[in-house]
Formats: C-alpha cells, structure tokens, sequence
C-alpha cells in the first residue's frame, strides 16, 4: 500500500479543498436499545477496561458533540471498536459485548455457555476471564483521508493496544497471547465494513471444552453509511490479526496521564529540560524500528540529528522539520521530533511504531511534557532523516 498512500507537495496540493464535516460518518458504533447492557462503573473488576478507550472531553463545535479520548487519533476520526468476551466473571453474565465509549458500558450481543469466540482464537478450552477484540472501521479515517488512512488505521491501532497494555499492567494484570483463525470476523457479526485486526487475553485457560457459535452474532453497522474503497478494504482484510505485546512494565502515572492526555498544537521550548529530553531520547524502542531524533531547542544539548543518543549531524533543522510535516508550523517550537521508520512497511510496522509512539508519549506526559503524533509528511523527502521507509513522527516539548 506505500505507492497507493503517497503524499508529495504536488499530490497534497491536489487534494486540498474544502471538507463538508456534516458528512462525517459516525464515530460509535450503536446496538439496538433491547440490547441488554451493564454499566463499567458498577463493576471494579472492569475498571481495566473502562481505562482503555474512554471520552475525557467533550465540547460543541459547528453544532456537533467534539469529543477527544484518552488515545489519539488521526483527525479525531476514532476508527475503532472494542469487543470483549466475559466468562466466569463474579456478578457478570457470560457474554460477548460492545464497549460503548460514550455510555460507559457494556452491551451484550451474546449470552455464552458451552459455546464462544475462543475457538477462533486458537483456544480448546474455555478462557476464564476477558477476551479482548479490537476492529477497525475503515470508513471513519477514509472519509477524510482516502487510501492514506491505511497508515493512520494502524497508527491508531498501535496507540489504543500500548494504552490497553498499559491499563492492564497498572491494574496488576496480564496480557496473554492469542492466535486468531479465519472466520473469527463472520462470527462476530461483521460485515466487510469492519474487521477483527487485534486480539488479547486477560484471564486464564481452563480445562473445559469449548464449541463454537451455532450462530453468528448480531449484525450491526459500524457507521450510518457508507461508500466502499475495495483496495482500502481488501488491504486490510488481508492483514493478519496483531497479536505481539507490547514490552514494559507498568506505567505508575498512568492514570493521572489517561485522563488528561491531549495532542498538543503548542509548544514552549523553556518548559522542557536537558535531563528530560535526555531520559526521551533512551525510551527503548523495539528493534524492528527505525528510530532518529532531531533536537530543534534544548539548553546545553546540541541541536542536530541524534541516533541511539550520538549527535550525527549538528545543526538548525526548525524549518526543514516543518516542511517535512507538511508546514505543520506549530512543529517548530517543539524541542523535539522523533522520526519512525522501518525496513517493512507493513501493516504490523505502523502498528508497532503507534504501539512505540504511545509509550514514549506516557514517558513525556511523566515529565510535564506534551507529545503530538504526525502520521503526514511528504514520504520522498523523509529519505534525507531516515533509511528506511518512514512511518510516522513524534513532536514532544514543553508546555507553558
């Protein structure tokens, strides 16, 4: 998909124009009101899974409910969703259910018993506890961005799996691998609007069989409508499933930083200090990655090109940077824009940079920073930073 998703000033120029926001698709997925549903704040157990993908603010703008979550997302467009599988939970009804971001809660689409989804999961036995499944909704990000938003998908993807990882870690869990089999999507009730792309566990295997559902699940459409891009949807339909957790340990601050995280459009370069950018620049990043940090504003540390922590090139990069993100002018008061690459370009190569982008993004919010993720860029001209294909960029400095 890299030809297909192409920006360079010429193409940029011909896709500017004016954006009719009343078309915007919608953003949450809705059951029908019979659904029987149960509210996350009655049950601690979940408190988990209610810290994984929530609203933490909502405002009127033009007329509509503006609402930003505690993960980013490529034009606030939000193109996922989040089922989950309970079994054998105190209080809870077994079931697989929608999250509902905007309510709080969860709708039953499935009563369980002997029957579930582990069997499209690589599972033989019935998993006591949470299965975890995250789709995407194509639509939501192509309405806006065309076939460039099979990158910010995977993005996105990536960011919401390091925040899931870091919710469950805080709340002294584990993540337990699954291996997700064909025909998990037609089990699950969708359509080729939305496709199963990551899936987790949170609990345990147990002993007893499993069988498979005897019938699929509810078939509900992700937005009010829709216009099909089939390379878009074939691309990803022919993605495999991410089951790769992310390395790290618990985050202590993680839930001060989950409710008031922002992508910021301002930076104060005072504001941010050597030690911190120091402690920024040693994040571990994962080897499949590519990773080059430019120094744009710091007080004794040298501005230039930095790679595993060693300056290579000194210099003023303030407008190279901006012209490479698209004169995003905002960039140039940030200390620091950390530059992603990777030698696959892949679907599972932009979800482990967004997986990366999230956790150096907690790292900076620990230190008093902000952080803002930059999917655009003209591709041709990031050959002159990276070596390998680049993937995405970080924006990070102070704040006022």
């Amino acid at each position: 998909m890299r030809e297909e998703t192409l920006l360079s000033p010429g193409s940029v120029s011909e896709r500017s124009g004016y954006l009719e926001w009343d078309t915007q698709p919608s953003q949450f997925k809705t059951y029908p009101p019979f659904c029987y549903r149960l509210s996350l704040a009655d049950f601690p157990s979940l408190e988990w899974l209610e810290r994984v993908r929530c609203i933490t603010d909502v405002r009127n703008i033009g007329g509509r409910p503006y609402r930003r979550l505690n993960v980013p997302s490529a034009g606030n467009l939000h193109p996922i969703e989040i089922y989950v599988q309970l079994r054998n939970m105190t209080g809870i009804l077994s079931g697989i259910y929608h999250l509902d971001v905007p309510n709080r809660e969860l709708v039953m689409v499935s009563e369980i018993a002997s029957e579930g989804c582990e069997l499209y999961v690589g599972l033989e036995h019935r998993f006591n506890g949470v299965i975890v499944m995250i789709s995407l909704v194509p639509f939501r990000s192509g309405w806006k961005y065309g076939r460039r938003s099979w990158r910010y998908l995977y993005l996105d993807l990536g960011h919401q799996i390091g925040a899931l990882a870091a919710s469950v870690r805080h709340f002294g869990l584990e993540l337990t691998k699954m291996s997700p089999v064909e025909g998990l999507n037609r089990a699950m009730g969708m359509g080729p609007d939305e496709t199963v792309a990551a899936v987790y566990g949170v609990g345990e295997v147990s002993h007893r069989g499993v069988k498979g559902l005897s019938l699929p699940l509810i078939q509900v459409q992700p937005t009010d409508y829709l216009l099909s891009d089939e390379v878009l949807l074939g691309a990803i339909r022919s993605a495999a499933v991410y089951t790769e957790i992310p390395a790290g340990g618990a985050w202590p601050f993680f839930e001060r930083v989950n409710r008031l995280r922002r992508s910021a459009r301002e930076f104060h370069p005072d504001g941010l200090g050597d030690e911190a950018l120091r402690f920024l620049m040693a994040t571990p990043s994962p080897p499949s990655l590519e990773i080059v940090m430019v120094v744009l504003h710091a007080h004794a540390i040298r501005p230039g090109v930095y790679r595993e922590g060693i300056c290579t090139q000194e210099g003023d990069f303030d407008s190279d940077i901006v012209h490479l993100l698209l004169e995003q002018r905002f960039t140039a008061r940030a200390n620091m824009v950390v530059l992603i690459g990777s030698e696959r370009f892949d679907a599972h190569a932009h979800v482990d940079a967004g997986v990366y982008a999230q956790g150096i993004g907690y790292a900076a919010w620990e230190l008093d920073a902000v952080c803002s993720g930059i999917g655009a860029f003209y591709d041709d001209e990031a050959r002159r930073w990276l070596r390998q294909p680049m993937l995405y960029a970080v924006a990070i400095g102070g704040k006022r």
